[in-house]
């Protein structure tokens, strides 16, 4: 049946995805100095005597870093759930 076929076609490629984010989570993880994240840093206190070393580290807070691969997820499942619909549409609807 070409339904089943494209269902697990999809389920496939949402499985690769969500494999391929973990992978991505886990090297984060273990090698934090080889992830670019834009960040703006806040600027030290005023009574400063330098400018130098005393800033905080630039570092997203844990709640963002969880988010961040939470949606990652989300947006693989999404997108997978749309090009099934339009598989579905495209074989099943339109004749």
């Amino acid at each position: 049946n070409s339904l089943h076929k494209v269902d697990a076609k999809h389920r496939d490629e949402l499985s690769n995805a969500k494999a391929e984010i973990d992978q991505l989570r886990i090297a984060a993880e273990r090698n934090p100095e080889r992830v670019y994240i834009r960040a703006s840093c806040p600027k030290g206190d005023a009574n400063s005597t330098s400018d130098m070393d005393d800033g905080a580290t630039a570092r997203p807070t844990d709640s963002a870093i969880r988010n961040y691969w939470l949606l990652s997820q989300r947006i693989a499942e999404s997108k997978q759930m749309i090009l099934g619909l339009q598989d579905y549409i495209r074989t099943e609807c339109l004749w």
